[in-house]
């Protein structure tokens, strides 16, 4: 059974609130206050314990700067961020987004991720990936696929040319194909069945119970029951000659 990745943890969050409120409110002498006749302003409070900065535009959009140093930045309204050049961030500790629509990303040139731990994603509705050029997936360590194998999921591999594997292929239920052809050996386990075309294989082929086909076409067959309909009425059929003269011991027709 695969083994599905864990969920990504919880990234909810909360806007801190702000140390001037209507519980706390900022302290004569200590808040210097400057205020435009449409209603913006810029706050400087040095009230103890509640020091803070902020700037805010009459519609409500503010940047605050809190007493323990975080900052809130707020915008009532869409945001734009442009820059001319480069852009470093760096984040020591946990970095959560919530966005409450669509995500569009664009990278007109490459996308490199690196990630030091797991990488879990979870989708909730349908995924799909369009590559223009190759695509290569590997892994240092073990790889499992699955498709809904508790409801009856599929998984469907199709290519223009052919699909190579490489190593060993081991098929826990049963597999089915309108031509099998293996260059060294093919070991059936419960029994081997095949089509209008037979089985072609350039080795042997091992079966601990039955092989069952039209034509099986090979060096070495090894199995406890025998099926094939084209060559069975030449097994089955005997034709002996007279015999030309006396012979010691004679021969039984």
């Amino acid at each position: 059974m695969a083994i599905l990745p864990p969920s990504p943890s919880d990234n909810s969050w909360t806007e801190p609130e702000s140390a001037r409120n209507t519980e706390t409110p900022p302290v004569y002498p200590y808040n210097n206050i400057q205020q435009t006749e449409s209603g913006h302003s810029f706050e400087m409070d040095d009230t103890p314990t509640r020091e803070r900065v902020r700037l805010q535009h009459r519609i409500g959009t503010f940047l605050e700067m809190h007493p323990d140093g975080d900052e809130v930045h707020k915008v009532y309204g869409t945001g734009y961020e442009i820059y001319l050049k480069g852009k470093n961030v760096l984040i020591k500790g946990t970095c959560n987004i919530t966005i409450e629509g669509d995500a569009n990303m664009e990278v007109k040139g490459d996308h490199n991720v690196q990630v030091a731990g797991d990488y879990n994603l979870l989708v909730g509705g349908k995924m799909n990936t369009r590559v223009v050029g190759d695509i290569s997936l590997s892994s240092d360590g073990d790889m499992s696929i699955t498709a809904n194998e508790n409801f009856g999921g599929a998984i469907r591999m199709a290519a223009a040319d052919h699909v190579y594997i490489d190593s060993d292929l081991v098929v826990a239920g049963s597999a089915s194909a309108d031509l099998i052809t293996a260059e060294t050996r093919i070991n059936a386990g419960t029994g081997l069945y095949a089509g209008l075309l037979g089985v072609y294989s350039q080795g042997p082929i091992t079966s601990l119970t039955l092989v069952e086909a039209p034509l099986v076409k090979t060096g070495i067959l090894d199995a406890v029951l025998m099926s094939d309909v084209i060559n069975k009425g030449i097994y089955n059929t005997h034709i002996h000659n007279s015999p030309k003269g006396p012979t010691s011991p004679p021969l039984t027709p």
